[in-house]
Formats: structure tokens, sequence, C-alpha cells
């Protein structure tokens, strides 16, 4: 039986009908009846119950586990007698094994059908949610055009028409048409429309036709100005003749009278200092000059209204402190507000002089710095203003912040930063008026610098606790003497800061485009290097003073906020040396000095290596033999003469590094010395010895 059943077996009827296909008469036939068999199949799957199938399919599944088991209870009691009732019970579970795949295609044709049906729905679902959405942005649309259409306004309507009444008693009757333009408003607006128009055309020939005049009056004023330019030359001719014989005589008359006449008219303080200047310009310094600006007529009317404006203060106070005022004083005199009264005196506190004194310092090679001295007449203090002509380029982000005018003196001597007015009194003054200081109102009154009060004749150290409130008590009577110790002083100060800033910008310049030229005329120098700079660039005060290998220098009060602070980056293969930089203000009376930090098989500084720290020695500490070696004009080439030491320094620490095996190839040795390290302390050879072309040894 088990060989009957496997003559029917699916595998054999694919044998026969792979050997119909290859040419038998019955390919044809047996490949009809399978597909229909198939269409068969998916017509029962269609029209049979599926719980129907269940039922049956359970069935099956107890039947062929009934046989199985009474298959292995035959086998349990004698195999070899029972083995034709094994058969039969084997072939009655084939046969219902063939039932259960028969469930099978019938289960696997219901769920094509319905996924297929599902499909169809879903694509049907998603076609009519796409019109949908298409017909609500049609919607959309259109109401938007409609809110378009609804809110569209006209160019006439931004047109401002005159009234009706006035169209009607001006405008023509051919434009007017009453018996038309009364009944209909379109028609109204278009003939008033019309009306504006002719309006406007009459307005422009006119305006062309006043144009055409101005013009005419314009060439007119030209040409009789031209005549008196043409005067002007011979009227200066003629005064240019006298100067001959007024210069042959060292007596240049007009220019000295107008000086003096400008100068009585100046205040006290100004006045000392005028008189200061010019006599130490005639006797020291002929490249100073000093002159008086500003309007002479002007100065005549401030000393009449500045004592007007006190007298009004007077009156102000009188009436702030009054609570009783008569019906007759409310009618003829309006009281100012408080905000008023305030801002009133603020302006007349900070009123300034209209003249003031002029100085200009040159230096020797054309550069020069120009101080105006200004008067505060309430405050009474002096400030200056400072403006910078120079012949050489400032430019660049490093270079051009050390050549800001108003910063340019700060700092002159110790401890006058002129933050600060130095009269005491000024400080309850501005208080009395809402101003914190002077602070806020530099730019436009000026620094008052201490120097500046001395030169002025002005000194406010012994000024009187008590009568600081008083507005006169302040007032300090100028002295010659002290402006007479002064004026040497701050002019050789002044002059020592321009050409010491102009001395570190010409050397900064070219460290932030990385070049580094050798100093040749000074053979006490090195001459060549492998390191190079590539980047220079300012930094903050709190940049600065975050950085952990700048923190002895911070502590120890050797660099400050008022310093300059700058961030070098020397680079050689893989090695980094990042300098920090602090250049103080009163350079070259203090070197610049620097703070490193290695970035070459870690992190060094001088707090962890001692390499580092006789690196920041050799340029912190042993400048004075720079300056040896560069003598005359040393200022004009300290901070490059540090970097090359530097510079040669880095390549002496990578080079007796690689000496001892760390890195014998990356940095091949270019620099004669002796040894790479010496004593307990492992030093290197950073001094430089000219011998020979330049050895290194250590200190």
């Amino acid at each position: 039986m088990v060989k009957e059943a496997d003559k029917d077996s699916p595998l054999k009827k694919r044998r026969k009908n792979s050997i119909a296909a290859n040419g038998t008469p019955n390919a044809v036939a047996e490949r009809d009846v399978y597909q229909e068999v198939i269409r068969h199949e998916e017509t029962e799957a269609a029209q049979q119950d599926p719980e129907a199938d269940k039922e049956l399919f359970h069935r099956a599944c107890d039947e062929v586990r009934r046989l199985m088991g009474e298959i292995a209870q035959l086998k349990a009691e004698d195999a070899g007698q029972n083995l034709a009732e094994i058969g039969r019970k084997r072939v009655e579970a084939s046969l219902q094994f063939v039932v259960l795949k028969k469930l099978n295609r019938l289960e696997k044709f219901r769920m094509k059908s319905a996924r297929d049906t599902l499909n169809r729905v879903k694509q049907q679902v998603d076609s009519d949610h796409l019109q949908l959405q298409n017909l609500l942005y049609e919607i959309e649309h259109l109401k938007k055009e409609v809110t378009k259409c609804l809110q569209f306004k006209s160019k006439d309507e931004e047109i401002e028409l005159v009234s009706e009444e006035e169209f009607y008693r001006d405008a023509p009757p051919a434009l007017t048409r009453r018996e038309v333009t009364e009944q209909d408003g379109h028609q109204l607006k278009l003939a008033r429309l019309e009306w504006e128009l002719e309006q406007r055309k009459q307005l422009a020939a006119l305006c062309n036709k006043l144009n055409l005049e101005k013009d005419a009056v314009g060439k007119d004023i030209h040409r009789k100005r031209e005549r008196l330019d043409s005067l002007a030359p011979q009227l200066r001719t003629i005064l240019d003749g006298t100067k001959p014989v007024q210069e042959y005589l060292s007596l240049p008359l007009d220019k000295i009278r107008r000086q003096h006449q400008v100068a009585c008219l100046l205040p006290k303080p100004l006045f000392v200092l005028y008189v200061q200047t010019d006599a130490y310009r005639d006797a020291c310094d002929a490249l100073m000059a000093v002159s008086v600006a500003g309007d002479e007529e002007e100065a005549r009317l401030f000393k009449q209204t500045l004592a007007e404006e006190r007298a009004r203060d007077d009156v102000d106070s009188d009436v702030e402190a009054s609570e009783e005022t008569t019906e007759h004083d409310k009618r003829h005199h309006r009281k100012m507000s408080r905000s008023d009264r305030l801002e009133e005196r603020r302006r007349r506190l900070l009123l300034r002089h209209p003249l003031t004194v002029v100085v200009t310092l040159k230096l020797r090679d054309d550069n020069s710095i120009q101080l105006t001295f200004h008067y505060l007449a309430n405050l009474h203090v002096v400030t200056v203003k400072v403006k910078l002509h120079t012949v050489h380029d400032v430019s660049g982000l490093s270079a051009g912040d050390l050549m800001v005018a108003h910063k340019l003196l700060f700092c002159l001597f110790p401890g006058d930063s002129g933050e600060e007015s130095p009269n005491a009194a000024n400080h309850y003054q501005l208080q009395q008026v809402g101003l914190s200081g002077l602070g806020e109102l530099m730019p436009e009154l000026g620094t008052p610098y201490f120097w500046a009060q001395r030169l002025a004749g002005l000194d406010f150290v012994g000024a009187r606790t008590p009568d600081v409130m008083h507005a006169k008590a302040n007032e300090v009577e100028p002295k010659m003497t002290v402006s007479q110790a002064s004026v040497e002083s701050v002019v050789k100060a002044i002059r020592q800061r321009l050409t010491g800033r102009i001395a570190l910008c010409k050397q900064i310049q070219p460290l932030e485009k990385g070049v580094v030229s050798p100093l040749s005329h000074h053979p006490a120098l090195p001459a060549r290097w492998s390191a190079a700079v590539s980047q220079w660039q300012p930094v903050s005060w709190a940049e600065y003073s975050r950085a952990p290998h700048a923190q002895p220098l911070v502590r120890e009060g050797a660099v400050g906020p008022d310093d300059s602070f700058y961030r070098a980056v020397l680079s050689r293969g893989s090695a980094r040396l990042v300098a920090l930089v602090a250049v103080a203000c009163s350079f070259p009376q203090r070197p610049p000095l620097f703070s490193l930090l290695l970035q070459w098989h870690g992190e060094h500084h001088a707090a962890c290596s001692d390499a580092v720290r006789d690196m920041e020695r050799e340029v912190n500490v042993h400048w004075t033999e720079l300056v040896r070696a560069l003598g005359r004009g040393w200022s004009e080439r300290l901070l490059t003469a540090q970097v090359i030491v530097l510079l040669c320094c880095f390549d002496l620490y990578l080079e007796s590094e690689g000496a001892t095996g760390v890195a014998p190839t990356e940095f091949p040795r270019d620099k004669i010395f002796f040894k790479p390290v010496k004593g307990r302390n492992r030093s290197r050879p950073y001094r430089f010895l000219p011998i020979g072309g330049g050895i290194y040894t250590q200190r």
C-alpha cells in the first residue's frame, strides 16, 4: 500500500509533467488539468465556509493523532505480526495529511484573495483621500484669492484729492460736468483725478520755472564769488610781502600779536599752560608747536554768560526751597519741572570754555601727536584730547589697537589712568546732577589726566575736605611754579611713549604676518633658526589671566589689566610652543614678558618643566644682554630680538631632546652645542656665543 501511495505522489506527478513538457502528446492535457485544478480550488476556497474548513482541520489533526497512537501501540505489541495493519493505518494517516495540505492551499488562496481585496480598497481610499486634499487646497486657494480681491487698494486711494467743494469751485465746467458727476460717484472720482493731474502739471511747470531762476541766481552768486576770490590772492601777496621783513628781523609781529590777543581771553589754567609750554618751546624744543584755537567772540561772551548762569542757579535754588508763590508769579512765571532743572544744571556743570590750547609734539621722523586742552569752567579741571598724525602704516589688528589715540597716553605716569577726576569736589557735583563720574563723558569732554592739571598749574592734592561741597571752594588758583616743574617731564614722557608705541607697531606688524627677519647688523644675535611664528594675535586680560602658565606673573603683579596681551604660536614639525606675551603700556621702560606652554609629547610649562622655565628666563631675565647687543635704538628691535631668541631656544630644546634619543629623525641638529644637557637640573644650551659663526652653551 505504501508503494501504491508513492505512485501518486506529487514528486512523480512533477516528473510526469516534465516528461510531458519535453515533447510527449499529453503535455498540453497535463498543463490544462493543472490549471483546471487551480481554478477549481480557487473557486472552492471562495465558496467554502472557512469555519467548516477549520472543523475539518481539527478532525484531520485528531485522526492523524489517533492513527499515530494506534501505529505506535501496534509496533509496541508486535511489529512483525501487525505489519499489514500498520501499513493500512499509515496510508490512512497519509490521506489525512493530503487533506491538511488541501486545507492549507485553500487557506493560502483565501489569504491571497483577502490581500488583493485589501490592496484594492486601500488604493481606492488613497485615491479618494488625495482628491479630498486637492479639493481642500483648491478651496484655500480660492479663499485667498477672494481675500486679496476684497483687500485690493487702488493707487488712486493713496492720492489726497481736493475736497468736492474746492473741485466744483476751482475746476473748469468742462471737467466738473455737474449734471453727470453729481449723480454718478464714479464719474466724480474720475473728474477729480483729472483735475489733480492738471494741477500737478501746472505745479511742475512752475517748479521748472523757479529752478531756472534759482540756477540764474546761483550763477550770479558764483560769478561774484569768483571776483571776490580773485582779490584774495592779491591781498595774500601783499601780506606775504611783509613776512620776509618780519622774518629777517626775527619779529613775526602779526602772528605774535594775534596769539597774544587770543591768549588774553583764555581762562587762568589754560593761560598758565599756554605761557609755560610756549616758553619751553622757545627755549628747548624747536619741534614743538603751541597755539590757541577757538572763537574769540564766543570767548568774550562766555564770561558774561557764565556769570548769568550762576546767578540763575541761585535763583532756581531759592525757588526750589521756597514753598509759597504769589498769584502774580504763577501767572507770569512758569516754574520749570524738576527733571528740566536737573538737565539744565547738568548742561551748565559740564560747560567748556570755547577757547582751547593746542600743543603739537613732533618727532624727527615726522610723526606727531596733537594735544588739545579744554577747560571745564564749572568743574574747574583741564581735560585733553589726543590726535595722532603718523607717516607709518599702523594697520593690523594688534598694531592698530596700540595706536588708538584715546589709549595712547593711558598711565603715562604710574596710577594716572584719567578715569577719575583729580578734583575731589567733582564727585559730589556730578552726583547732584545724577552722574556717576566723567568716564562716560570722556569721548566728548576729553580725559582729565593728572599731568594735564599739573601743566595748567593746578594742584588738587591740598584741597580742603570740609569745603569740597562748595562750588567756589574747589576752584584752585593755578600756580606758575607747578606748571614750570612739570612741562619738561611731561613733554619728554609723551615723546617717549609715542616713540615706543611706533617702534612696537613696527615690530608687531611683521609678526602678525609670521615674518621674523634676522638682525643682520647685530652679529651678537643668532642669524638662523628652523622654527617659525605661525600665529600672532591679541588676547584679552580675562583670557590671559585664566591661562595656567601665566598665573605666576599674575600672582606676583608683574602684569596687569592695563597692559597689552598677545598670543604667539611657534611651530616646528609636530611641536608647538604657545607664548603669551604681556607688553606694558610703558614700553620700552619695561620689557615684554613671555609665558610659555610647550605642546609636544604632552604639555609642559615652567611649573612642571625646568627646560621651559630656563627658556622663559632666557627671554624675560636676560633681556639686558639683548639691549647691549642691539646698541643704540634697541627699543625698535627689542621684541623682535626676544622672539628670535625664543625661536632659537625652541630649536635647541627639540634638537637637544633628539640628541638624547626621544625624537632622532624629526628634528635634525643644525646648531652647534657641545652637551645637550648639563648639571643636576639638566639645563639646555640656550645661551648664544658669537664665536666661529655662533655656538650655544649652558649658563
